[in-house]
């Protein structure tokens, strides 16, 4: 679990998100969501804090109407998301909900999928479309796929963008933390892997922030953070509908995820090399 959490740290220390949606397709191979939603959740309460103390001086008034008019929605959906996790008694079909939802998030991110909402729209729907996102986390400890991509078309610098989605996710990893012990979904042993993984959190996230600062081309990281995070959520989708319908493993959606990366990667390759030679 160390490395796991180890190797999901490094993108939230470059990012500011993308810990669970690394983590959580690897460990739900093994373990069910009611088993690693809490710890994960536990450890993102310091990381998020963490992140929004880095990313303090980003601040600017743009960035904090997106985080105000959308903390309503994150807070009411992680209630309700942790109570869905409570009460769920098929754990494989949840892992199903959660890796076809998560799938199509990571490609439109890998796809560049752009749409601006203006600031007078979001003040009126914010909530609305954060709820979801709530929901999700409440469930499975995931949300920077969509607040990334929900985030990355409000027109925010990479600064801003940093400090909201830090923000968001502050609000929606307390929120979850108190629902679950309402709930009573912690137990002693969140506290203790809490407590035996955080050297490999803490140096995970250091890695992260120290290669952000020595990379020039950012987004090509981020977009094999993407890639990675599909091709083990495809492999999760597929283990896991396999047990839902009756077989072992049903290759397929593992296959077609990875087909539409690979697509998605070659293009984004093929317009970098341009954007290269238009530099040169």
């Amino acid at each position: 679990m160390s490395i796991i959490l180890f190797i999901a740290s490094i993108p939230s220390g470059a990012f500011a998100y993308g810990f669970s949606a690394t983590a959580t397709p690897l460990l739900l191979i093994k373990y069910t969501n009611m088993q690693i939603s809490p710890i994960l959740n536990f450890i993102e309460i310091f990381q998020n804090t963490a992140n929004v103390i880095l990313n303090s001086k980003n601040y600017t008034r743009k960035s904090l109407i997106v985080t105000t008019f959308g903390i309503p929605g994150i807070i009411m959906g992680s209630i309700i998301g942790a109570y869905i996790l409570k009460i769920s008694l098929n754990d494989s079909l949840i892992k199903v909900i959660v890796y076809s939802v998560l799938i199509p998030l990571i490609l439109l991110q890998a796809a560049g999928f752009r749409k601006e909402i203006s600031l007078d729209k979001w003040k009126k729907i914010g909530y609305l479309v954060t709820f979801p996102v709530g929901v999700l986390y409440g469930v499975s400890t995931i949300s920077g796929p969509p607040l990334a991509l929900i985030i990355n078309n409000q027109g925010l610098s990479k600064e801003e963008f940093k400090f909201a989605i830090s923000t968001l996710r502050v609000a929606e990893s307390i929120t979850t933390f108190s629902a679950y012990l309402t709930l009573g979904v912690f137990n002693p042993q969140v506290f203790y892997y809490a407590a035996i993984t955080s050297p490999a959190v803490i140096t995970g996230m250091l890695v992260g922030i120290f290669t952000a600062r020595i990379i020039k081309q950012k987004e090509d990281f981020r977009r094999l953070v993407m890639s990675f995070d599909s091709w083990v959520s495809g492999y999760g989708l597929s283990f896991n509908l396999g047990k839902v319908i009756g077989y072992d493993v049903l290759y397929w959606p593992m296959i077609v995820v990875i087909g539409i990366d690979l697509y998605l990667l070659s293009k984004y390759v093929v317009k970098r090399k341009k954007i290269v030679k238009e530099i040169d």
